[in-house]
């Protein structure tokens, strides 16, 4: 301020200067700086605008931008040189965009004093302008071949504006900031106040490490809180001194009494750091676990007086948790069943397929058929235990198929309208490029069935029970809303069905698909239904969820893989249930257990095959080494010593065209952990199985 205080006193005549610049705070700047000097001034948008006023009025100095609209400061400067009333007054160019020597080159041939580039300092600026006015308004003339040449170029203009614009925004951004910094004390004090505060607040909301920042005043009983409210808790922010008011009301009723009596202490207390976990109620209506971390400020007497903290939203985190230990319960629940299936399975071979010969044996008496009928209907029974257990446990064995899910469903209406009943109404509701998805279509009519069944018994004064379906796509970046932590990317149709039932209450909604877990009366459900379902979905590769409210019905979706490429189904399951023709070959029977053994030999030679049996894998081999003849191998998969497998691949290094059938009572998931993941190259009958299925098997597979 010296040195421009120092400038005005060395002009004592008051000068009129022509600012020219299209940007307002340019012309601000330059007329403060003038002004404060003692100058006067006038100013133009564009060079069109400054010679209009020049030539009415002319000043005694003309300071000037080049990139401008309509005329710019080259097309200026070349007509103020070419006009006999102007060419004497000193033109200065002053620019942030052409900053390249060629461009002052041109500016001086056209005949400008002086070129600075912006910004330059108030005192050099100012010195450079008096030295350009001592010269008592003798400007050197212009070069005449540079204004022929200028105006030759009609192009240059075009040029200079579309080649230079990112330049000069950057070069009027940084003049803005300049102009920031240089505000007065005052203003910088005030900003500097806002600024430790801001500090202090976001300093205090980084030890909260949360998702919703808030702040409140004890005092005023006003509150403050961040962006993350809305997205996070679902309703609008309100006033002020109304987000207290909303956030009591948003409290879980079961929550309200312990928060606040916990927070009633800590304010009295001299407690800094405060914790605690509560619900809040969504704005789409469902609970929110949420983690309340604060820090409370106090005055000089230790009195609270403001307590900043936030929010995180721990609601995925518990549900990913609970799903991993709904896993781990149906892994260990699986790691029993599969144990304890091997065994019963073998004894349900037994016991039905015993019973069968035994009711063929007793046809004329109808007392000892009704005895033997009933040990049938047991085992069967036995049988399906041992199927939903296994389905539970996600140990089943499963036959996935490319299928049409749409099909499915309508293929199923008429068992569905005789299960609902006729005051249920069922709604369909599929889209026509619904893709194809990869499941066992047995297991798939089952879980639809048992949730069918559940809706039935929800809907007792009647309702809808409606199925829908849409194509979804998981990736490892998406998920707002969490399906399941296990679900592989990819794609999968969601299979929706939904009822108008009393809903589900909301401290039974995390057990639903829990094994035995049912809310019927005794009798009325054996509580292994929707964890069918549940290991159904899982075991397919896919997954399922549940969502409902009381009276307001519940809807459950199956999140089902999409089929790829062709059809990928196996050998038709009823192909094996086909009952053979009486044919004649020798079947060579690998099986540990001695009971199931004699049955199968028994059922075999009565269908007119020889059989010969064997205890373990070594002596079937040693049976083959001695000529034994052999159309089918039928053994075991897991045995004591040499597996199914092994023993398959030394038998057919011996006879190459060996036919092979294989059997067990274990489910797949055992097999594939024995076998280290190896498949099977042959058919398997899953244990127990019925006489004729077991002919049918050994006659399909001995005809390759």
């Amino acid at each position: 301020m010296k040195r421009i205080a120092a400038a005005r006193n060395q002009e004592a005549d008051v000068v009129q200067a022509l600012v020219v610049d299209d940007k307002e705070e340019n012309v601000y700047y330059l007329r403060a700086l003038l002004e404060a000097v003692g100058h006067q001034v006038m100013a133009a948008s564009n060079g069109a605008v400054a010679l209009e006023k020049a030539q009415a009025a002319p000043p005694d100095i003309i300071i000037s931008d080049l990139l401008m609209p309509q005329m710019d400061g080259y097309a200026l400067l070349q007509a103020w040189k070419s006009d006999p009333l102007l060419q004497s007054i000193p033109f200065i160019v002053y620019t942030a965009t052409y900053t390249e020597p060629e461009d002052e080159k041109l500016a001086r041939d056209l005949g400008c004093d002086e070129f600075l580039l912006k910004p330059t300092e108030p005192d050099v600026f100012l010195s450079v302008m008096n030295e350009v006015l001592g010269r008592g308004f003798v400007t050197r003339p212009s070069d005449q071949a540079a204004l022929a040449r200028y105006k030759n170029e009609p192009l240059f203009k075009l040029y200079s504006h579309t080649l230079v614009r990112k330049l000069e925004e950057k070069s009027t951004e940084l003049e803005r900031v300049n102009r920031v910094l240089r505000q007065d004390i005052e203003r910088r004090e005030r900003a500097e106040a806002a600024l430790r505060e801001s500090e202090e607040r976001f300093r205090l909301l980084a030890e909260a490490t949360t998702d919703v920042a808030w702040d409140w005043d004890i005092a005023t009983n006003r509150y403050w809180v961040s962006a993350g409210w809305f997205p996070v808790l679902g309703h609008p922010v309100p006033a002020a001194d109304q987000l207290g008011a909303l956030w009591q009301s948003l409290l879980h009723p079961d929550d309200r009494a312990r928060v606040f009596d916990s927070l009633e202490q800590d304010l009295k207390s001299d407690v800094q750091i405060r914790f605690v976990k509560y619900r809040l109620r969504h704005g789409n209506g469902h609970w929110l676990h949420v983690d309340d971390r604060s820090h409370i400020l106090r005055d000089e007497r230790g009195r609270a007086k403001r307590v900043v903290g936030g929010l995180t939203d721990r609601t995925r985190q518990i549900r990913l948790e609970e799903q991993i230990q709904r896993t781990q319960r149906l892994e260990s629940l699986g790691q029993l069943t599969g144990g304890v299936a091997h065994d019963f399975n073998n004894l349900l071979t037994v016991i039905l397929g015993n019973a069968q010969l035994l009711s063929e044996e007793v046809q004329r008496d109808p007392r000892l058929i009704t005895l033997a009928n009933m040990i049938l209907q047991a085992a069967e029974k036995g049988a399906e235990l041992t199927r939903h257990l296994l389905a539970v446990a996600r140990r089943q064995p499963l036959e996935p198929e490319r299928l049409d899910a749409e099909k499915v469903v309508r293929g199923m209406l008429p068992l569905l309208k005789n299960v609902l009943g006729t005051r249920i109404r069922i709604n369909l509701d599929f889209p026509a490029d619904l893709p194809a998805i990869l499941v066992d279509a047995g297991q798939l009519d089952n879980a639809l069935l048992n949730l069918a069944v559940n809706a039935r018994d929800a809907m007792v004064e009647g309702g809808c029970f409606n199925i829908s379906a849409s194509s979804i796509r998981v990736d490892n970046e998406s998920n707002e809303v969490v399906i399941d932590s296990n679900l592989a990317p990819g794609s999968y149709v969601a299979l929706s069905v939904a009822d108008t039932g009393a809903g589900i209450a909301a401290d039974d909604l995390p057990h639903v698909f829990e094994p035995f877990f049912t809310t019927k009366a005794e009798g009325q459900g054996s509580g292994l239904g929707l964890a069918m379902v549940f290991g159904f979905t899982l075991q397919s590769g896919g997954h399922v969820s549940v969502e409902s409210e009381p009276g307001q019905g519940a809807k459950f979706t199956l999140y089902l893989p999409c089929a790829q490429g062709g059809s990928t189904s196996g050998k038709a399951a009823s192909t094996l249930t086909q009952v053979a023709q009486k044919a004649k070959g020798t079947v060579v029977v690998v099986e540990d257990d001695p009971d199931v053994r004699a049955y199968v030999e028994n059922a075999l030679k009565s269908a007119g095959y020889h059989v010969c049996p064997a205890q373990t894998p070594e002596q079937a081999l040693e049976l083959l080494r001695a000529g034994q003849v052999c159309d089918l191998l039928f053994t075991d998969i897991l045995m004591p010593g040499m597996n199914g497998r092994e023993l398959v691949k030394r038998a057919r290094a011996l006879r190459p065209e060996l036919e092979v059938l294989y059997t067990t009572g274990y489910a797949g998931h055992e097999i594939h952990a024995s076998l280290g993941q190896a498949d099977l190259d042959d058919d398997v009958l899953h244990k127990p199985y019925r006489r004729e299925k077991l002919v049918a098997a050994v006659g399909l597979a001995m005809r390759g």
